[in-house]
């Protein structure tokens, strides 16, 4: 197992605070998911194998983070995307403990900001019929929105992700906010369009002098993704635009230095994008032991 393998398995549960200037940020780690390269299948044997060799992961056992993140802002204290609960058994279902480790409760998240309203970010929501922040406001791109409640335009893999999408729509549509990209949601933070891997998928911009936007699934593997952006994935609901957004991301990330977080970037999950000889590859950013 190598050595990235083996830190996103033991990160269940953790919490780590990144630098950024304006609302305070911290990483939570809700666990991780083994996932078969078929989940991939652009990539390359060989060429991928090797990109993942020297980022200390293997083809043949793939484990992705899953992560979420806390912004403090004053007396607002809002939670980007839900971890994947406890559905798929003691590998996920952290995100509690890390909140706890943090300082916090679920009861004291007063908003959810969704980047979209796939499985491992919104099961975590809701126990059957009942919110797990049950103080929280639940924020969801109104794109984002209108797709799940549209179930007849749904493919066969969104599908599958469906019920998890109705239930958080259902038990939170008391405390609903449909946002926008451009809006600014808190005083330092502005929502910005993610589309492809599904159509309403936002990401949350924070930071002035060292900005960070908190990606969702712009990125599943750096390590192969940042060299190889048509190497997609088989849940990005439109491929085609998936990767213009990836790539365009990644172009600015590599010429203005913005940091990118993101749902299942190895624990604690930041990275930049730099351009070098043989092309652009990633850079784990700093963050606070």
């Amino acid at each position: 197992m190598g050595e990235t393998t083996r830190r996103i398995r033991s990160s269940g549960g953790q919490s780590r605070a990144i630098p950024v200037d304006g609302p305070t940020l911290i990483a939570l780690c809700d666990g991780y998911i083994d996932m078969d390269l078929s989940r991939f299948p652009d990539v390359v044997r060989g060429i991928g194998d090797d990109l993942a060799i020297a980022d200390g992961q293997d083809l043949d056992d793939m484990t992705l983070s899953v992560n979420a993140f806390l912004i403090v802002a004053g007396d607002r204290l809002c939670l980007v995307d839900a971890g994947d609960g406890t559905r798929r058994g003691a590998h996920l279902g952290n995100l509690p403990r890390a909140l706890k480790q943090a300082g916090y409760a679920p009861e004291d998240i007063t908003d959810l900001f969704m980047t979209h309203l796939h499985g491992d970010h919104a099961a975590g929501l809701v126990v059957g019929e009942t919110q797990v922040y049950p103080r929280a406001m639940l924020h969801v791109a109104q794109d984002e929105i209108a797709f799940w409640q549209n179930p007849s335009a749904l493919d066969a893999i969104q599908a599958t992700q469906a019920p998890v999408a109705e239930a958080a729509l259902r038990v939170y549509r008391e405390r609903l906010v449909p946002i926008r990209p451009g809006d600014l949601i808190l005083p330092d933070v502005r929502v910005r369009a993610l589309p492809g891997h599904t159509p309403g998928q936002v990401g949350y911009q924070l930071g002035h002098a060292n900005p960070i936007l908190i990606s969702g699934d712009v990125l599943h593997l750096p390590a192969l993704q940042v060299k190889h952006p048509h190497w997609g994935f088989v849940f990005d609901a439109d491929r085609a635009n998936a990767l213009t957004t990836r790539k365009a991301i990644l172009a600015e990330t590599a010429q203005s230095g913005l940091r990118l977080a993101g749902a299942h970037i190895p624990f604690p999950g930041v990275v930049g994008i730099v351009d070098r000889d043989d092309g652009p590859n990633y850079v784990v950013m700093q963050t606070d032991d």
